[in-house]
């Protein structure tokens, strides 16, 4: 090793000719490759490394990919279960597939590896699921940078980050066919919750409420006097109010006669947390195809949008935050693809208003030339009539 002239810590490996840095920190000796033959690059990156050691914890800096995965799990506790079983994925999946083992270091992890890593995933996956992979991948690293390890993520430096989410298929059943599928399931006698299943899937369509907000509902979120439902949606926390529509008051009013009275303002509206097996049995018998019950909510937002309800109390109905982005960037565009029979309606309306005013604007008298003194014309004509 060659010592630079004139450039304290510099060091030139004879043979290769590879830069290295060497500087005595807190009574260590510390050697660092810089892994160029660049003397101007060398010099940065020295810079950069010398920087970095009074960033990154001696002790920290020892700590396995391993170990960071299992502090990692620990410090997402708090967050909601879909989310920690999603990460749960990601880590055994990692845990089973990366190539280098657990217990490298993590500040020995380079972008190349994880670009490496990602390729061999990104087959299987989705443009959205490799979003969501590297989103963990850079909580994974920002914790490590938060707790010395490392002094930069080395996912910033990745080749490949995000996709663009493919456009999503989403089967929105009809108003016949969702009529269908609850006089389906209501009508398997075999079934002891086939009354409860049907009631559910029925309430989730008239609604437009996901499974997780009507599982939750009790009889005292239901306010007779407001006529409004009140919801705290699961994800977020956040409290919305939906009205008690006239098409949904009947099926509102028979599940509450069912119990007994007095009865508690905590008991539940339903019994079942969800009615997903019902559904699919019920479309597979039908030789439909396949609705989730997140296609049944959709079915009202579908309902409230081709009956010209304003997208932003849509909006306010199902609990967003964001004045109704959601459902022009999204809905619209999957009902516009999915309902023609409503497109075909829509545009035979408009193609008649349009010939309509073409009409009435051949039999028009004509103001063009007139510039800025047609309308004072107009207006001078009429003073006189």
């Amino acid at each position: 090793m060659v010592k630079i002239p004139n450039y304290p810590c510099l060091y030139r490996h004879k043979v290769s000719g590879r830069y290295y840095g060497i500087k005595k920190y807190r009574g260590k000796r510390k050697e660092h490759s810089l892994e160029t033959t660049d003397r101007k690059l060398a010099e940065r990156k020295l810079k950069k490394w010398i920087a970095d050691l009074d960033t990154v914890d001696a002790t920290a800096e020892k700590i396995t990919l391993g170990g960071l995965l299992d502090k990692f799990q620990t410090v997402r506790q708090g967050f909601s279960k879909s989310t920690r079983d999603t990460e749960r994925s990601i880590i055994n999946k990692l845990k089973r597939t990366w190539p280098a083992g657990l217990d490298l270091r993590v500040s020995e992890i380079k972008p190349s590896m994880l670009d490496e890593w990602m390729a061999q995933q990104e087959g299987g996956l989705k443009n959205s699921s490799y979003n969501r992979f590297t989103q963990f991948l850079k909580l994974l690293f920002e914790l490590a940078v938060a707790d010395n390890m490392i002094a930069e993520s080395p996912v910033a430096r990745m080749k490949r980050t995000w996709k663009r989410p493919q456009q999503p298929v989403r089967n929105i059943p009809t108003q016949e066919q969702f009529e269908v599928i609850v006089k389906n399931i209501r009508s398997q006698e075999f079934n002891r919750v086939a009354e409860q299943s049907a009631d559910f899937i029925e309430f989730m369509g008239l609604a437009g409420l996901g499974q997780a907000e009507v599982s939750a509902l009790t009889l005292g979120d239901i306010d007779w006097k407001m006529n409004r439902i009140q919801v705290r949606r699961r994800k977020t926390g956040e409290l919305f109010f939906v009205p008690i529509y006239p098409h949904l008051k009947p099926l509102l009013e028979k599940i509450c006669k069912k119990f007994p009275q007095p009865t508690s303002r905590s008991q539940k509206l339903f019994e079942i947390k969800d009615a997903h097996k019902a559904l699919t049995n019920a479309c597979q018998r039908l030789g439909f195809l396949h609705f989730g019950q997140r296609n049944i909510r959709q079915f009202l937002i579908r309902r409230l949008w081709q009956s010209g309800v304003d997208y932003k109390l849509i909006a306010k109905w199902q609990g967003h935050r964001d004045g109704g982005k959601l459902i022009l960037d999204t809905y619209t565009e999957v009902f516009s693809a999915a309902d023609t029979d409503f497109v075909c309606a829509e545009t035979v309306e408009f193609c008649g208003n349009f010939a309509r005013g073409n009409q009435s604007l051949n039999h028009r008298p004509s103001e063009r030339g007139a510039g800025t003194n047609s309308r004072s014309n107009r207006k001078n004509h009429s003073s006189q009539n």
